[in-house]
């Protein structure tokens, strides 16, 4: 993928979080994890790697999020979407519309980094991963991946099997693997193509719709990147805040 101008981003922050919350009032994008929230982490790891643009969406129920972030200078403009959507496919592919401006894939624009606002990743992760996209020109996707997590560690690591850099296998059809996606992406606006078809097809989650683009051929590469967190759990954070005890020794 050839960067060209400014790099823009999205961050999917639309989730309920349920499983993280507990029944709190807490919003997921709001938890603290070593003093600082979910979004303030994965927006300062976008502004490491350099980026013009921001689209965050998030749910009708969550603007406390966009009036927490907005009282922080940023180094990058934010956009905001107000959208509750059915799944993590569908904000996924409204951030993806948004960031290539007229929602279409007439031409391919991007390639756009977007984000998981649960991903707690080490300093400097999203800009190696950002200069490496550049080696793969061809990918409609490229995937940051990791080590698989054992499953005490991940609930559902989305697995990924590779043939060097390009990715042959997602999900249930890479296992066993060696990786998984460690929460960000690079995109193009090439994958719009199978938007309408995806909704049409009631598809439940991203990972349906990444298994979807392999399956109809899209380039997609792989990445290793440093080991990130995925916060989902109340467990997640006292491992997250001791994941980067670690990583910043």
């Amino acid at each position: 993928m050839k960067l060209s101008g400014s790099l823009r981003a999205g961050v999917i922050a639309a989730g309920r979080g349920d499983r993280l919350r507990d029944g709190a009032d807490l919003l997921k994008p709001l938890v603290r994890v070593g003093g600082r929230t979910l979004i303030e982490r994965v927006l300062g790891s976008m502004a490491e790697a350099g980026v013009g643009e921001v689209v965050v969406i998030i749910n009708e129920d969550s603007r406390a999020v966009r009036d927490h972030v907005s009282t922080i200078a940023w180094p990058f403009a934010l956009r905001w979407i107000v959208e509750t959507t059915p799944s993590s496919m569908h904000s996924f592919l409204r951030v993806v519309e948004t960031l290539a401006a007229d929602g279409t894939a007439d031409d391919d624009a991007g390639p756009f980094l977007v984000s998981t606002v649960d991903t707690v990743a080490p300093p400097g992760a999203y800009a190696g991963f950002v200069a490496a996209v550049r080696r793969h020109a061809n990918a409609a996707v490229a995937l940051a991946v990791a080590p698989a997590a054992r499953e005490a560690d991940d609930e559902k690591p989305l697995l990924v099997r590779a043939r060097g850099s390009e990715i042959v296998a997602i999900g249930d059809a890479a296992a066993p693997a060696k990786y998984a996606t460690a929460g960000y992406y690079a995109v193009r606006s090439s994958i719009l193509r199978e938007a309408d078809a995806a909704r049409r097809d009631e598809l439940t989650a991203l990972r349906l719709f990444l298994a979807r683009l392999l399956e109809r051929g899209y380039p997609m590469a792989a990445i290793p990147v440093p080991r990130s967190i995925d916060v989902d759990r109340p467990a997640d954070v006292g491992a997250a805040e001791e994941f980067l005890k670690r990583v910043s020794l």
